[in-house]
């Protein structure tokens, strides 16, 4: 007899919040536990002063090559909102230019410092396994694509923001918490339950076609999913210029970290006991 997959309603849809607190606050309370511990500081300092530096070379070589270019291709005439939107173009370029080279160096300064916060808060186990090198510089992960395709929304101020954060939510939370997903070994199976509520099983793809499904899931953009309201403010935070690309990376991972001490506080993915509570009748 097949066990029953838990129900949406059951793992995603929530009362109140799974795990006792409001997953959009973790990336906020990152930045305060990295101020506040020390010992983070030179893992963190490291990634953010060759993102800082480079940064700031890409965006001013491309403020003195490339925006008054961009400006007269708008507009010959160069009014004032010419130069405006060249100067959100360039924004974004600077974004795009800086993620490609930051990508490696930066994801392995997020495995480490999401490690030592779970190792300082004493929930990181023994027969937990880091999340690998090649799993680091993995570009078909769940957000990136999808991020790359969507960037452009991010010209429209603020809102751009706000609509680029909403569309890929879930997929940066789930990309955050891979790191504690991997170290409690947890299948691509369970990790669709956990963050949709079903795996998608009832439809025969392989796992990129799956995430691509995913973006159809009604449990994507439900503001109760804990997923899609942690990745909606790490991501909203990451399309601040500069400090976006350089600091808020890092403390997203504290954030992620500091939720998955949460869920170990909690016993585990919820969708791990409800496939045993399930399992059990």
């Amino acid at each position: 007899m097949a066990v029953p997959r838990p129900t949406i309603a059951s793992v995603v849809s929530l009362g109140g919040h799974r795990y006792g607190k409001d997953p959009a606050r973790y990336p906020f309370w990152g930045v305060q536990y990295l101020a506040t511990h020390s010992s983070l500081w030179t893992i963190a300092l490291k990634i953010i002063c060759i993102s800082s530096i480079l940064s700031i070379i890409i965006l001013t070589a491309l403020m003195i090559t490339a925006l008054k270019p961009q400006a007269v291709l708008i507009n010959a005439e160069l009014p004032w909102w010419a130069w405006f939107i060249a100067v959100l173009m360039v924004f974004v370029e600077a974004a795009v230019a800086t993620s490609i080279l930051m990508l490696y160096s930066q994801a392995r300064a997020q495995t480490k410092i999401f490690e030592a916060t779970m190792r300082l808060e004493s929930r990181w186990r023994d027969e937990m396994v880091q999340q690998s090198i090649l799993k680091d510089f993995n570009l078909c992960n769940k957000s990136l694509w999808v991020r790359i395709i969507t960037l452009p929304i991010q010209i429209i101020p603020f809102v751009g923001g706000a609509l680029y954060s909403a569309i890929n939510a879930t997929f940066t939370g789930w990309d955050y918490m891979d790191r504690y997903f991997d170290a409690i070994q947890l299948s691509v199976h369970n990790q669709r339950i956990e963050i949709f509520g079903d795996d998608g099983s009832q439809i025969e793809l392989c796992d990129c076609w799956a995430d691509c499904w995913s973006l159809l899931h009604p449990s994507t953009y439900d503001i109760n999913n804990d997923y899609a309201r942690f990745g909606f403010t790490c991501s909203y935070m990451e399309s601040v210029p500069i400090f976006g690309w350089t600091v808020f990376p890092l403390t997203n991972a504290i954030g992620s970290a500091l939720f998955a001490c949460d869920i170990e506080k909690c016993g585990g993915p919820a969708c791990l006991k409800s496939h045993n509570g399930n399992a059990a009748m």
